[in-house]
């Protein structure tokens, strides 16, 4: 079991507070969501959930201690990259090695059989086995964010962190990932991710938050929070959610 925990965390850049005082815990199979309109502060929550900054107060929890007691943190938290484009001349599987990395003592040069097998695990579980001597850039796009999702499954975190993984993917492609991602959560992993696409939320969300202005306006089960009232005022647009056979939508 695992779990994270966010304790009045706080982000601040100069004098302008980006993220303030936003507590929250998620456990082992939750797929989180943190939704809010462009400039709310979705990418900086998920970056600081992630590790990638620090928060200028309060503290995050993973299995009840603080992260910054927390060694090798980078092996316990797998962030899927988005940055393609400085890395695609190498193939599929020369990619998906590098979440090897974190894993690999200072003194030694290569992979272990563990890491062979993790990296074979990764490349299978998203479907690229016949790509894996193929370069990144010769991939279509939704064989490509396959690709970075299996190197950030190869660092074989606890919790996966992902910022819009179906950006500029057709609806097959989206599906496939999102598909993927939520066998993840069967298999006990946490998914922190951000999601624009509000019928995507309702489909594949176990809880979600919705941002404001830097401030948590409702976080919980998305059965209690993805609502009419709450899409409406986070979004300042009219949204009404409809559920047919037993799937909500979101109509605006």
């Amino acid at each position: 079991m695992v779990d994270l925990n966010l304790a009045k965390v706080c982000y601040q850049i100069d004098k302008s507070e980006l993220i303030s005082n936003v507590s929250l815990s998620l456990t082992s199979g939750d797929w989180f969501v943190i939704a809010g309109r462009n400039g709310s502060g979705k990418s900086t929550l998920l970056r600081l959930m992630a590790g990638l900054l620090q928060p200028t107060s309060g503290e995050i929890f993973l299995n009840a201690k603080k992260y910054c007691h927390h060694s090798n943190l980078n092996k316990k938290l797998s962030v899927m990259s988005q940055k393609s484009e400085l890395i695609s001349n190498l193939t599929v599987i020369e990619l998906v090695r590098l979440g090897r990395y974190p894993h690999i003592p200072a003194w030694k040069f290569s992979l272990s059989p563990k890491d062979h097998e993790a990296v074979e695990y990764a490349i299978d579980f998203v479907g690229l086995n016949q790509y894996s001597s193929r370069a990144i850039d010769t991939l279509s796009g939704g064989e490509r964010q396959r690709a970075f999702l299996a190197l950030a499954l190869a660092n074989d975190g606890s919790i996966l962190f992902l910022d819009e993984p179906t950006n500029h993917l057709d609806i097959v492609a989206q599906r496939q990932v999102l598909d993927l991602l939520n066998k993840l959560t069967k298999e006990g992993k946490i998914i922190v991710s951000v999601l624009h696409d509000l019928n995507h939320i309702a489909k594949y969300a176990t809880k979600l938050a919705l941002i404001r202005e830097g401030c948590l306006f409702k976080f919980g089960s998305l059965e209690n929070i993805y609502t009419s009232s709450n899409l409406t005022t986070t979004f300042g647009l009219n949204i009404e959610v409809v559920e047919f056979n037993h799937c909500r939508s979101a109509i605006y």
